[in-house]
């Protein structure tokens, strides 16, 4: 699949952003990041918008353990 189609999907699971929506934007980035036609300052973007949305999920989940 084209990267641009990729981000696209990754925009609209962002939309939304419950536990799964960012666990599947997460999987759609990986995929972009993957994609022989970016940069290095494209993949480098992505997989730190991955870690972002998975440190994200580590405090949402952290913080549901609390209550």
């Amino acid at each position: 699949m084209h990267p641009i189609s990729l981000l696209v999907a990754t925009l609209v699971m962002l939309r939304h952003p419950c536990t799964r929506s960012r666990a599947t934007a997460s999987l759609l980035l990986a995929r972009v990041a993957d994609h022989a036609a970016l940069s290095a300052e494209e993949r480098e973007a992505c997989l730190n918008l991955i870690d972002e949305l998975e440190c994200e999920a580590a405090q949402a989940s952290g913080a549901l353990a609390f209550r």
